[in-house]
């Protein structure tokens, strides 16, 4: 009701849903917050309409809802008017102009590599991430998509590259930190482990899922893996981010669902186009690549390791020690 009072004014009498994409996230968020706030403050001090508890508790509830939902119309609606009358917008193009220069700002390789880069420092420190940096990046992401998608309609070229279809299938490819190369390399290992971990994260990986990969090889809290595990994301970000620049590669028009395999979804994204399949591949072979001598080392200790365990359960089983 809140977000409906500022954002969707009556026009040729009919409620316009201009700001039910995108563009109207802002609003939503800080309509949610307020409204829940004055529910909130009103329940806590009692300000509410009580009936005897002999009335059934759903006529009770409706009663109990009068006050705060009036102080929410009361606030919000000549709140809008005011600013309308001031600026000529109501207040989701009011958000929107204020707004706007980040919104800008956060369609910039810089601002990926920034994002990408706390997201692999949280994670590797064990904290999700991937979560935090979506939950800041979710509302740019979808009003930069959203101009994507009018703009597509239009057929106008597509203006930005940082959106989630990004995000999601170029920098997150098996999941944070692009670990499916990882896993098939793994599935190679000399090292029993790793390979065991290999077969347990594959199919996973090719979901976006890579939980195993992370605490079971582990790449979380392993110095080995920090450098590739940092980097392999920020390298794949900056050439998806110039192959689109470039025009190379098409651009992000769809929100697809986070657990699509990266080729497929990386096409789906663009409008079933071609190229970003291929951009999908030389991303998986560039991490591959990156990870590959970490592995190697990981591999070498792994082996020293196994080799010393069985020399003493050789040992303890009164067997000779093989070489």
């Amino acid at each position: 009701m809140s977000f409906l009072l500022v954002a969707a004014p009556v026009q040729d009498g009919m409620l316009s849903m201009q700001y039910f994409s995108g563009q109207g996230i802002f609003t939503a968020i800080i309509t949610a917050l307020y409204s829940t706030e004055v529910y909130a403050f009103l329940k806590r001090n009692n300000i509410t309409i009580k009936l005897p508890p002999e009335v059934p508790t759903g006529v009770a509830r409706s009663f109990e809802i009068l006050i705060p939902v009036l102080a929410i119309i009361i606030t919000l609606h000549p709140l809008n008017l005011l600013i309308e009358a001031q600026t000529g917008m109501i207040i989701p193009e009011a958000i929107m102009a204020l707004v706007q220069p980040l919104v800008s700002a956060s369609d910039t390789l810089p601002a990926v590599l920034l994002a990408v880069l706390v997201c692999q420092i949280l994670w590797f420190a064990g904290i999700h991430g991937a979560l935090i940096v979506t939950g800041i990046m979710n509302p740019f992401w979808m009003a930069n998509l959203s101009v994507n998608q009018a703009a597509m309609a239009a057929g106008e070229a597509i203006p930005h590259i940082f959106v989630q279809g990004f995000w999601d299938h170029y920098l997150l490819i098996g999941g944070v930190g692009s670990t499916l190369p990882l896993a098939f390399l793994l599935l190679r290992s000399k090292a029993v482990h790793l390979r065991t971990i290999g077969k347990m994260g594959t199919v996973p990986g090719l979901f976006n899922i890579n939980e195993p990969i992370l605490f079971g090889a582990p790449i979380i809290m392993n110095p080995v893996f920090f450098l590739p595990f940092i980097l392999v994301p920020m390298v794949n970000a900056t050439l998806g981010w110039f192959a689109l620049d470039w025009g190379l590669v098409e651009r992000v028009v769809s929100l697809t669902p986070w657990t699509t395999p990266g080729p497929i979804g990386a096409s789906w994204a663009a409008n079933w186009a071609f190229s970003p399949v291929i951009m999908c591949f030389i991303c998986m072979a560039m991490s591959a690549m990156m990870y590959l001598p970490f592995l190697k080392a990981y591999e070498k200790q792994l082996l020293e390791q196994e080799a010393a365990d069985e020399t003493k359960q050789q040992e303890a089983a009164g067997q000779p020690v093989t070489a």
